[in-house]
């Protein structure tokens, strides 16, 4: 779970268990998405809420730089009201198809790699009426497991919807790492993620 492209928390689970029989991509697939969907349906219920307003990590994740904590139980994160997971995913998928959104077009396509120059050009549209977007502000933060995350390029973009970016990839010399490209603009944000490959 991140915020502004700070890591705030984690969850890990083996699927150990789920493999031992070999490898079943599926299987594991189904896993994830299981686990995706009960984290959002505890965000749905206000587990990350604190009671300030600020954001808390819940018992069972993993606060950022910080050591495992015991396994919440399932069933509590398992529901929503009286509605199920699927109940709780489709209501939010239905409510994002219906709002104007920002889409992106990046050319050319991505392909960052660490300690080199990282060049590309911006579109932002929106996702009803097509139309560019003017003035939505552009940051390319790059997060790493070697480091602390770093803002790396900001800008704006033009009549077009146009933001021509370049930026310098940090070295990186193990570990793993990815640009989070966060596009915001008076119809709303989104946010895209890249890996960063460390040999060409």
């Amino acid at each position: 779970m991140y915020l502004a492209g700070e890591i705030l928390a984690t969850r890990r689970m083996s699927y150990a268990d789920a493999i031992r029989d070999g490898r079943d991509d599926r299987v594991v697939q189904d896993l994830l998405e299981k686990q995706h969907r009960t984290l959002i349906a505890g965000i749905q219920r206000g587990r990350f809420d604190g009671p300030d307003g600020t954001v808390q990590v819940p018992e069972g994740m993993t606060p950022a730089g910080g050591e495992m904590a015991g396994a919440a139980p399932a069933a509590e994160l398992a529901s929503a009201g009286d509605r199920t997971l699927d109940q709780v995913i489709l209501e939010y998928l239905a409510a994002e198809l219906n709002h104007e959104q920002i889409e992106c077009v990046f050319t050319p396509a991505p392909d960052l790699i660490a300690g080199r120059e990282a060049a590309m050009r911006i579109q932002a549209q929106s996702s009803r009426s097509r139309e560019p977007i003017a003035g939505a502000s552009i940051q390319v933060r790059v997060l790493s497991t070697e480091r602390k995350g770093a803002i790396v390029f900001q800008g704006t973009t033009g009549a077009d919807g146009g933001c021509p970016t370049s930026f310098l990839v940090p070295a990186q010399t193990s570990g793993s790492a990815a640009a989070v490209i966060r596009v915001t603009s008076p119809i709303g944000s989104t946010e895209f993620k890249f890996p960063i490959r460390t040999t060409p």
